[in-house]
């Protein structure tokens, strides 16, 4: 059967799914491109392999892999949902002889490491972190597509490559910090592929996230990462723009954050916020648990209360006219939420690869205590048990950096998620307090510069040619 007829499974396999399960079992399948894609980075060769497909959905990601190597090798797919599981047998004998298709999940099912090629479009949902026991160490999982990987893994025979189509969200972030480290250890990190749009790889099933196809092998670390920073689903990988990088290049800090291309060399003077003694905490107010406390009006004893709403531009403003109280009772003190007055700078915690800035960051100083909703984000210069103001030009300064176009750039290479961690911000390069306080006196945030002046500003203090 030719590659149109098991795309063809895939499609009326794709439209005929129970939209409760669908959404319950995370059912995405993966359209014929990106399956072609995906199945490309497996090295080439003239040997049968031994190849297994976890979660098989329509069997498309197996059957690819299987049509692509000799004859004479062997499939093994996983599909817990039985519909599918009789669209992966029919799609997988169409090119292979050696087929077995077991109709389970795939944490139920007990794997060796026998399998040359491992290929998976895993569901990706949030889970309550489970720790998986291994020989190799412990691992902390806490999404379905990390979960899945660590058994892909674990299946690897010496040698043995796997390629995964997941989110971004691993490759940053205190959730996935166990996950990166432990991969890392266990295998070499061959190719990341990141897709250039959040809709054109998987069109007709609604996902809007940032997929990459991520290529590991069980061997020591090759020498040089294969990265392709803004694919397309559209044109062969071959005919894209790549590039060959060392890890420790892509690499930061003891978390392993990762990011998808090398770091632009103006920063690489420079240390990263933590070392600089800025810290970033996450505002402390939670809302629907907090809802007796809030008022729409001042009231005597209460504070002021900042939400993502009270961004404009480079500033905080308080109060505004918005959906929001923008007041908390004196009840809040006993609840660990207010902050000592002074300067701060604000970052929100959300935002999409699609806005004009990754990172949104804003000015405050406050003449008295407040609260800060858990929406934002808060620099300061304490530690994550203490909260210390910054100094007034500082919390300026770093606001301007922050609002660069160099910074967006930096961030955009290291996040894939929605949401701006503060783990991420911590390990962001950063000028000294001095530099910041003298870009403060450069360039005042209450006249609401644009962008071309803040990046021009910047570039001047550090004697770089226009930043872009």
């Amino acid at each position: 059967m030719n590659s149109e007829s098991i795309a063809q499974i895939r499609d009326e396999a794709a439209a005929s799914l129970v939209p409760e399960r669908q959404q319950q079992w995370e059912q995405f399948l993966t359209p014929m491109p990106v399956a072609e894609q995906a199945v490309g980075l497996f090295t080439e060769s003239d040997e049968p392999q031994r190849i297994l497909d976890l979660g098989s959905g329509s069997g498309i990601l197996g059957a690819v892999t299987a049509k692509r190597f000799s004859a004479g090798g062997s499939v093994l797919a996983i599909e817990r949902d039985a519909a599918l599981a009789r669209a992966s047998e029919t799609s997988l004998r169409q090119v292979c002889d050696d087929v077995m298709v077991l109709n389970d999940s795939v944490s139920d099912v007990a794997l060796e490491p026998r399998f040359s090629r491992v290929i998976l479009n895993p569901p990706y949902k949030k889970i309550a972190p489970t720790v998986i026991a291994m020989d190799s160490g412990d691992v902390k999982v806490t999404n379905l597509y990390t979960a899945f990987l660590v058994i892909a893994i674990q299946a690897l025979a010496a040698g043995g490559e796997c390629v995964a189509i997941i989110p971004r969200s691993w490759m940053n972030g205190d959730y996935f910090k166990d996950f990166r480290k432990w991969m890392l250890r266990e295998c070499s990190l061959d190719a990341m592929v990141v897709y250039g749009s959040r809709q054109e790889h998987f069109k007709d099933m609604g996902i809007l996230q940032e997929i990459m196809l991520l290529k590991v092998s069980k061997r020591a670390q090759v020498k040089k990462v294969t990265v392709f920073p803004d694919a397309s689903p559209a044109t062969p990988l071959e005919r894209q723009s790549q590039e060959m990088v060392a890890l420790r290049a892509l690499s930061m800090g003891r978390d392993r954050i990762l990011r998808i291309q090398r770091q632009d060399a103006r920063l690489a003077g420079f240390k990263t916020m933590a070392d600089e003694g800025l810290w970033v905490s996450t505002g402390k107010l939670v809302w629907f648990r907090n809802r007796d406390v809030l008022s729409d009006d001042e009231v005597v004893g209460g504070h002021p209360l900042y939400w993502a709403d009270n961004q404009d531009g480079l500033r905080m403003e308080h109060p505004v006219e918005c959906d929001r109280a923008q007041w908390v009772t004196g009840a809040a003190d006993n609840r660990h939420v207010v902050l000592p007055a002074g300067g701060y700078c604000m970052v929100n915690r959300f935002s999409a690869k699609e806005q004009r800035h990754r990172i949104y960051a804003s000015y405050l100083n406050s003449d008295v205590d407040f609260v800060v909703d858990n929406k934002l984000n808060y620099v300061h210069q304490g530690t994550s048990r203490k909260t210390i103001p910054l100094d007034d030009a500082v919390a300026r300064g770093l606001t301007l950096w922050l609002s660069s176009s160099i910074v967006d750039e930096w961030y955009r290479q290291v996040s894939g998620s929605t949401q701006v961690n503060a783990t991420d911000l911590r390990q962001m390069p950063c000028p000294s307090k001095q530099q910041l306080a003298v870009l403060a006196g450069m360039l005042s945030v209450n006249d609401a510069p644009d962008q071309s002046l803040v990046d021009e500003t910047i570039g001047g203090l550090f004697e770089w040619a226009k930043a872009s």
